[in-house]
C-alpha cells in the first residue's frame, strides 16, 4: 500500500518533529508498505521535512499536493479533513501540539494496519 504523509501538522508542529515518525515508518515498510511524504509547500519542502525529522532515508518519494502523484494514494495521514475525504482510506490526526507524549502516529499505524488487512 502507498501511504502518503503531509507535513506540517502532522509530522512537523510549530518547529518540532512529532513522536514516533521514524518507528511508525520503519513498521509501515517492514510491513511492505510504501511510504512518502508530499505537503501543499512542495516536494523540495517535503525532502527538507524528512531530512528535518530523520527519515529521508526511509521515503519512497515526495510529492507536491498540488499535482497528482504519478503513484496511487492508497492512504493518506493528514491533519486536514479534506485531504483524508478526498481519498478512500486515510487517517484525520489532530494536528502535532509540540506535546512530548503524542500518540497519534501509532493511533494511524493501527488505522493503516485495518486497511491492508
Amino acid at each position: 500500500m502507498n501511504v502518503f504523509f503531509d507535513v506540517q501538522g502532522t509530522l512537523v508542529g510549530a518547529g518540532m518533529a512529532r513522536p514516533h515518525i521514524r518507528e511508525v515508518f520503519e513498521a509501515l515498510i517492514g510491513e511492505g508498505h510504501h511510504v512518502y511524504i508530499w505537503s501543499s509547500a512542495g516536494s523540495g519542502y517535503a525532502r527538507r521535512a524528512a531530512e528535518f525529522v530523520g527519515v529521508d532515508d526511509l521515503a519512497f518519494g515526495y510529492f507536491s499536493k498540488a499535482e497528482p502523484p504519478p503513484v496511487s494514494v492508497d492512504f493518506t495521514v493528514d491533519d486536514h479533513p479534506a485531504m483524508v475525504e478526498t481519498f478512500s482510506d486515510g487517517h484525520l490526526i489532530k494536528p502535532f501540539d509540540r506535546d512530548p507524549n503524542d500518540a497519534e502516529l501509532l493511533e494511524a499505524l493501527r488505522e493503516i494496519r485495518k486497511a491492508a488487512e
